[in-house]
């Protein structure tokens, strides 16, 4: 939705679609997809493998939202004052002073659509941007929040006129923030049960399929089957990307699949961006499981790492994240909600456990969520961590860059473990979806 102000068209966030409308116009399209299959198709394909096709295709990428790469910048212009002298005849009811924008401009990622959704929790307030631009081809997305000031007024503050704006921003980005999460705890909703409602849809259509073939039996007419049939498989997502063919000199020794340094940091650097978020507005998280938050961190992981890579994100067993290089893993990370040193410890083995002689990036993502005292959490964590590690680093309080010796394999692994607080104190709010 857009509206004009003086400084042009604004685009007025979180104001459109209801959001449950919204995804259900993709389970919409989802079941007519299922309907138009062949009954050839439904008998003979594999439901596992149409129900993940399915899930995919449907699913809506979350928005993520980068405020260690958030840009200002500062212009003049001219800013409307109220006439204290207003309603006096003759009198104007603005005076037009000389002063100063500065204007933030805020990177993000995933589907551009849930910025004018409605979700089901809200703040009633305005929200709106003097820019907003979607995220295209390999670059993100943006939008700018502006604040203005006269010279003067920013002049009184003295030394703390930087902090005087900063701190205005926040105040007013936290409440996009919110709304973001409520937007996004939704779109989490919703993906989650993809794969269940894909299969449920696989049933009902070959139910169908059954039942025509059982009147055909009926009546002595044979079924049409597709020559094609026995081996018919779900659309393929990858795209294909086609080199042209030129005859090599010598054939050249395939490297094992490893990943690298830069996108080990890059996929931890996304992972804390994302965790940060998240602490930010715990609210809307608090009350999900380990699964649950897995799942948010690998919406938000597949949104960097293309398919058509061979980099894709996946899910494992229970908790496991893994990226994929031609079916082999090459990262696994593993998230575990705090539950005591012990099962820190554990939880530090398994992922240990799990890494191979070409697995030797790990990473262990702790989330707090029953202990009011973080600080508690982390000096535990440090504490393993000083005991443990052949050496570390610390580039933030909350996260540990850690060289691992494993002795078994004689070889030394990358160990990253990142801590984030979703701690809320729940007598502090009431919230139906999670009494008891």
């Amino acid at each position: 939705m857009y509206y004009t102000t003086r400084w042009g068209c604004c685009k007025e966030f979180f104001n459109g679609a209801d959001a449950r409308n919204y995804f259900a116009s993709f389970y919409s399209k989802m079941k007519t997809e299922v309907e138009q299959m062949s009954d050839a198709e439904i008998v003979s394909c594999n439901f596992e493998e149409w129900a993940d096709y399915l899930a995919t295709k449907y699913s809506v990428v979350p928005i993520s939202i980068f405020e260690t790469n958030i840009e200002k910048t500062l212009s003049e212009t001219k800013v409307k004052r109220a006439n204290p002298f207003r309603g006096h005849p003759y009198e104007r009811d603005f005076f037009e002073i000389d002063g100063v924008r500065v204007t933030f401009k805020i990177p993000f990622d995933g589907e551009p659509d849930l910025f004018e959704l409605q979700p089901g929790s809200r703040i009633l307030s305005r929200f709106a941007t003097q820019s907003f631009v979607s995220p295209h081809d390999e670059e993100c997305g943006s939008f700018t929040l502006d604040f203005e000031y006269t010279k003067q007024e920013l002049q009184d503050k003295g030394e703390a006129m930087a902090e005087y704006v900063q701190n205005q921003f926040e105040r007013e980005f936290e409440s996009y923030k919110k709304m973001i999460g409520y937007v996004n705890a939704e779109v989490v909703s919703y993906n989650n049960n993809l794969t269940t409602a894909a299969l449920r849809l696989l049933e009902e259509r070959k139910k169908k399929a059954d039942s025509f073939s059982a009147i055909s039996t009926a009546l002595q007419i044979p079924l049409t089957v597709s020559k094609n049939a026995p081996n018919t498989k779900p659309i393929q997502l990858k795209r294909i990307v086609r080199q042209p063919s030129v005859k090599p000199t010598v054939a050249p020794a395939t490297p094992e699949p490893c990943i690298s340094d830069a996108d080990y940091a890059n996929i931890n650097n996304i992972i804390t961006m994302c965790g940060t978020a998240m602490e930010k507005t715990a609210r809307t998280y608090f009350a999900n499981t380990e699964e649950e938050l897995r799942d948010h961190l690998l919406a938000t992981l597949n949104t960097h790492y293309e398919a058509v890579t061979g980099e894709t994100f996946r899910k494992i067993g229970k908790t496991d994240i893994h990226i994929e290089f031609e079916n082999k893993a090459a990262f696994i990370g593993e998230c575990k909600i705090w539950h005591g040193e012990r099962m820190f410890q554990s939880a530090i083995q398994q992922v240990i456990n799990y890494s191979t002689w070409r697995d030797l990036k790990v990473s262990v993502i702790i989330f707090n969520k029953e202990n009011q005292s973080f600080q508690g959490v982390l000096s535990k964590i440090k504490n393993w961590v000083d005991t443990n590690a052949v050496s570390y680093i610390q580039p933030q309080a909350n996260v540990w860059k850690c060289k691992y010796h494993r002795q078994d394999m004689n070889v030394d692994i990358g160990l990253t473990v990142l801590a984030f607080d979703l701690y809320v104190d729940k007598s502090q709010f009431k919230d139906s979806r999670y009494e008891n």
